[in-house]
């Protein structure tokens, strides 16, 4: 082959490619051409940037974005946050489209990339609709109970105050058993998938439940124990609630919650009674003092914490810090990372520590 003719089919060869690629380039839709989708592709990038400030708890600005309802609507700007089919009318847009290198949104952040704007840009551009699917949500009652192919893992567990039950946490239910394990006597099947802390009344006659559905939502629950029956049903937070205690009285309920906050409630009213953020992390494990004036509390930051109930007030940490420094009547209290301690709070409120045992499983 002479040179001429290689030199041909090279450049002819080159065009071909030319042409194959330029037309594979044009045929690759852009953001612009594909239908850009709100669930799988706008909502995680909302969920990892935006909803840790604009959550329904303490929303700042008085914007949420995790509710779509309220995505749209816009915050205390009262300027639409989301205008269908218009970006640039739209005031997210405005917070999230950097000048230089800030942006107004995410606050005090890096702004977020060009592509993910570019995909909010254009999911509005398209008519902003919600193409999030239905909840599904596990449709159990007595006629339909929960089956177990597996045993459950087992949370919480609690012996009536005259030992004839023990209440075990299941799934979406709580089981009621003979003391002598031998029987089975009552499901207690409500809303909440998982169930964190199960525990009677000081008179028996109810069971508290705390639990809920993991990333969504918190719920306390109150069932007659003779009937079976769920007397109350209180929604909270928007992750499930942990370690409930009674008061002495059976009046009040303390819990924790994964927002960091211990709270109480009255059991006949619902109404929140104490709310307190000393907590930097879960709130784990709650207990009453005997006359009921305090609520003892554990959380995953490795600290336990004495808080009064009449004043909302903390008062301390718990520490070992200073063995026998007061005096007065001592109970074991909350076991935590695998010790158990026992403390005196006398009336001043200040906690020390009686003695310190390591559990066997430490």
């Amino acid at each position: 082959m002479s040179f001429d003719k290689f030199r041909a089919y090279s450049f002819s060869g080159f065009a071909l490619c030319s042409v194959f690629f330029t037309t594979l380039i044009d045929a690759t839709p852009s953001h612009a051409d594909q239908k850009v989708s709100f669930y799988q592709q706008v909502r995680p990038i909302l969920q990892a940037h935006c909803a840790g400030c604009h959550h329904p708890r303490n929303p700042e600005g008085d914007y949420v974005v995790t509710e779509f309802v309220d995505l749209l609507k816009g915050g205390e700007s009262e300027s639409a946050a989301i205008v269908p089919g218009k970006p640039d009318e739209s005031y997210l847009v405005k917070l999230i489209t950097p000048e230089g290198n800030e942006a107004e949104m995410p606050k005090a952040k890096t702004p977020l990339a060009q592509e993910q704007i570019t995909l909010i840009r254009t999911w509005i551009q398209q008519g902003a609709v919600n193409d999030s699917p239905a909840k599904v949500e596990y449709r159990f009652n007595k006629e339909n109970p929960p089956t177990y192919s597996a045993p459950p893992v087992i949370t919480s567990l609690d012996y009536s105050p005259d030992g004839k039950l023990l209440a075990v946490a299941g799934f979406h239910e709580v089981l009621l058993h003979k003391a002598e394990g031998d029987q089975i006597v009552g499901r207690l099947i409500g809303k909440s998938q998982r169930i964190e802390s199960v525990t009677f009344s000081p008179d028996g006659k109810f069971l508290a439940v705390t639990g809920g559905t993991p990333a969504e939502r918190g719920e306390i629950q109150i069932w007659d124990v003779a009937q079976q029956s769920l007397v109350k049903s209180i929604p909270l937070t928007y992750d499930t609630i942990y370690g409930a205690s009674w008061s002495p009285d059976g009046k009040l309920l303390a819990f924790g919650c994964s927002d960091n906050t211990l709270r109480a409630v009255e059991v006949a009213t619902g109404k929140e009674i104490l709310y307190q953020g000393a907590h930097y992390d879960w709130v784990l494990d709650t207990v009453f003092s005997k006359d009921g004036s305090h609520v003892i509390s554990v959380s995953r930051d490795r600290t336990t914490k004495l808080t009064e109930v009449k004043t909302q007030r903390f008062i301390d940490n718990i520490t070992s810090i200073t063995p026998k420094a007061l005096t007065g009547d001592w109970q074991p209290s909350i076991a935590i990372l695998h010790r158990i301690r026992f403390w005196s709070v006398v009336q001043t409120g200040f906690p020390s520590c009686i003695r310190s045992s390591v559990s066997p499983i430490a």
